[in-house]
């Protein structure tokens, strides 16, 4: 059989699955994006059509929103990845206990959980956007290290001893083969901390205040302290794009070896 066919036929429930969860609660989602506020009669106006929230969202304050959000999720994926590729690189390497070991240390701030961390920060640093920052580092951390982590396993790297052996200096091997090998796993790594931090809410909510207020936290506070849940649903709209573009973007074609 056709091995395209046989993926095929294995993601099909997985998909139809996520199909069936995601699609209608999207289609709401639209939907209330276009409503009309309720103004303290309900969640909106039923039947109602606007589009004066995604006007509120791309003007004035929504647009210093939005850019503090994109700047924000940047800066969470930069600094996930300058910690992740030293702690991770040793790694591909180590068998059996070491590596058992190895893995139950990144995914070590997931089984603390999220609150205990957060509230040291939040006792240790003064509230604001570097604290933020810190927490959702950190959060995702783990996560961006696995995937990394099975990329980098998947290589074979005796290529590297080969490229020496064959007199390549140190700094050749590392730029022209171990870093082009690494790159689609630092991709991805990448597009994993710019969607988590695009979607940033625990660490701006809890330890930047208000002048760290991203996207998703002033989603929260639309919805259940203004009970303007229209605009809501258009930030959340927003929001989803955003990550749906990241998550759906690809490395440059060199990257994965193919001709260009």
């Amino acid at each position: 059989m056709n091995p395209g066919r046989v993926k095929a036929w294995l993601t099909a429930p997985a998909l139809g699955l996520v199909v069936a969860l995601v699609l209608p609660t999207v289609v709401v989602l639209l939907r209330l994006a276009f409503c009309r506020p309720a103004h303290g009669t309900g969640f909106y106006q039923p039947g109602s059509f606007t589009l004066e929230h995604f006007q509120r969202l791309f003007s004035g304050d929504g647009v210093a929103l939005l850019a503090f959000t994109l700047g924000f999720a940047l800066a969470v994926a930069a600094g996930v990845l300058l910690l992740v590729c030293p702690l991770v690189w040793p790694m591909r390497h180590w068998q059996g206990g070491w590596l058992l070991a190895g893995a139950l240390l990144l995914l070590a701030p997931r089984l603390a959980g999220p609150l205990a961390p957060l509230v040291a920060l939040k006792r240790v640093l003064p509230q604001g956007v570097l604290a933020a920052w810190l927490a959702e580092v950190y959060l995702i951390l783990p996560y961006a290290a696995l995937v990394l982590l099975g990329h980098l396993r998947g290589v074979d790297w005796t290529v590297l001893e080969t490229a020496r052996g064959l007199g390549a200096r140190r700094s050749q091997v590392l730029r022209r083969i171990a870093l082009p090998l690494a790159l689609p796993g630092i991709w991805l790594a990448g597009q994993l901390a710019l969607g988590w931090g695009l979607g940033a809410f625990l660490g701006p909510e809890l330890l930047a205040g208000p002048a760290g207020r991203t996207l998703a936290s002033d989603l929260h506070h639309q919805a259940f302290d203004n009970s303007r849940w229209p605009l809501a649903a258009a930030e959340g709209t927003v929001l989803l794009l955003l990550v749906g573009l990241v998550f759906l973007a690809r490395p440059p074609r060199r990257w994965l070896g193919e001709a260009p």
